[in-house]
């Protein structure tokens, strides 16, 4: 029963991830399904490691969509995404990209999937956020963690998702506000839901 449990999950999310990505999962969960009937447990982790695998790189590809474009005057790395499971370094989807303009460098960064979100919540929201220099400020009606020492702000999204722009020292404060206020948040929660 909580194999068709895992099974039915993953096709929830199936339905956001590309066709062809669809198919791919489908076909590895099918094949875990088959497996399992089969009693050969190897073969299920197997294929749904790759079904996991899969729809961790169709999130991220969804992440990288979410990454503002540059505004007028700055230009942009291509977007990069990284889908880790949670064996390996806590494991998490993020996609970030990097952005330029002169000596100015901004940093947008969209993570998800990961164990350490909780974490990082309690750091941003907790007793030792003030005690070591993060200033809580208010960015179009959103509560979002600012510090100086960084110079980058911090949030997080429906206790989800982190969203994270940083920027070098020749970019002004007022510049990475910029670049917070860019973020479509709603969809942004919508991906975390």
């Amino acid at each position: 029963m909580r194999l068709r449990h895992m099974v039915l999950v993953a096709l929830a999310v199936v339905v956001g991830a590309s066709a062809a990505r669809a198919d791919d999962i489908s076909d590895q969960i099918d094949k875990a399904s088959a497996a399992w009937r089969a009693h050969d447990s190897q073969s299920t982790l197997v294929a749904l490691e790759a079904a996991a695998n899969l729809l961790r790189q169709a999130r991220a590809e969804t992440l990288k969509g979410l990454l503002p474009l540059p505004p007028p005057g700055w230009t942009a790395d291509p977007a990069e995404t990284n889908a880790v499971g949670a064996m390996m370094l806590g494991g998490g989807t993020s996609a970030s990209r990097t952005y330029h303009n002169g000596a100015q460098r901004v940093q947008v960064q969209i993570t998800t999937d990961s164990p350490m979100l909780q974490g990082m919540a309690a750091l941003i929201s907790g007793p030792l956020a003030a005690a070591s220099g993060i200033k809580t400020v208010m960015i179009g009606g959103r509560a979002v963690s600012y510090t100086e020492r960084d110079n980058g702000y911090m949030t997080l999204v429906s206790d989800k998702v982190i969203l994270k722009v940083d920027g070098n020292k020749d970019t002004p404060e007022p510049t990475l506000r910029s670049f917070v206020a860019s973020i479509d948040f709603s969809a942004v929660e919508k991906l975390a839901h």
